[in-house]
């Protein structure tokens, strides 16, 4: 099926989609002991039809077969010598595609895939990989999540600034990860406001409510091609609860009770009624892994959650709520 023959089915008629989810394997989480570490695409649309979400969404995980496996468990990003993949997320981004649109019949309309990149390394050989993708396949966006991947997000405004002229030309947007932690200057919420200023050309959505960070908030809804999702909201949630410094201290914080979901996702989503978009993070609502800061210190996270929790606090949200962040923002920020 064609990209415009999809958009086109898309506007017609209003449905719910999921902006946030994964789908693949990443070995590095298996090994580790970390969790999610899969979820195929037949998995994704058994969750979506148990929810009742009709469309998602979805990009790869994380890891590279770009990198030096044995090297990124220890969090050293170094190429690998077995050559397996040219540059970043090639392999990844090629696999995805193959699933939804040749596998797995039953995903096309109803998945959207975006390829993953990395604004830091073999950046013009990323942007020809993408071309040869992009004319195989439709994919509707691009993914990054550079804390984990130790690359600058302003790497996109110096070598990366082909990949956001290949979006640019493409009309396709963004979804990148944030982050407000100490240790962590790949994926500052506040450096990607530089691009995101930088680029009014381009569309963005920053992932996981930007930490809860009310200045980062005020700042999205002010800029007309910044968007924000409510991606894995209850394990930030359960953040907050333990005062964790992965979301925003109590003087930076939105101010709303964390401890009841429906009430913090319903004042936020009242308040940038514009800019806020619906998403699971889909397996990703739960979370134990790790990570290494610019101090090479591992820290580690155990963030349980229910499968359900994600969409029954959705659906107790006002009806016309629900179809402004799970639908008519999303059809803002996928295709302008």
């Amino acid at each position: 099926m064609k990209k415009n023959t999809i958009i086109r089915n898309l506007k017609k008629q209003q449905v719910l989609i999921d902006v946030h989810t994964h789908v693949g394997t990443d070995p590095a989480n298996y090994l580790r002991g970390d969790f999610p570490y899969a979820q195929s695409a037949e998995d994704l649309l058994v969750r979506m039809d148990h929810s009742g979400v009709d469309v998602s969404v979805c990009f790869p995980f994380l890891y590279t077969s770009y990198l030096d496996f044995n090297s990124f468990l220890k969090g050293k990003m170094r190429k690998s010598r077995a050559g397996v993949c040219d540059v970043p997320y090639a392999l990844e981004n090629e696999r995805l595609c193959q699933e939804v649109y040749e596998a797995y019949s039953q995903c096309t309309r109803r998945l959207l895939p975006f390829a993953f990149f990395d604004p830091s390394r073999e950046q013009a050989g990323q942007v020809e990989v993408l071309k040869r993708l992009f004319e195989q396949y439709p994919l509707f966006g691009l993914k990054t999540a550079t804390s984990y991947l130790q690359s600058p997000i302003t790497d996109l405004l110096k070598e990366g600034e082909c990949l956001l002229d290949f979006a640019a030309e493409q009309n396709i947007p963004f979804m990148l990860h944030t982050s407000v932690a100490p240790g962590d200057p790949w994926a500052n919420v506040f450096s990607i406001f530089d691009v995101v200023k930088a680029r009014p050309d381009v569309r963005f959505c920053l992932a996981h409510t930007c930490r809860f960070d009310r200045r980062a908030l005020e700042q999205a809804a002010e800029l007309p091609n910044c968007f924000v999702d409510f991606s894995a909201f209850h394990i930030h949630c359960d953040l907050v609860k333990a005062n964790s410094s992965s979301v925003a201290g109590k003087d930076e914080q939105f101010r709303t009770t964390y401890t009841q979901p429906v009430k913090a996702m319903a004042k936020i989503a009242e308040k940038y009624p514009e800019t806020m978009l619906w998403g699971t993070d889909s397996p990703y609502y739960c979370f134990m892994g790790r990570f290494i800061n610019t101090a090479g210190e591992t820290i580690i996270t155990q963030l349980k959650c229910d499968t359900d929790a994600e969409i029954n606090t959705f659906k107790k949200l006002p009806e016309k709520m629900r179809q402004r962040i799970g639908y008519e923002n999303t059809v803002q920020y996928l295709f302008g």
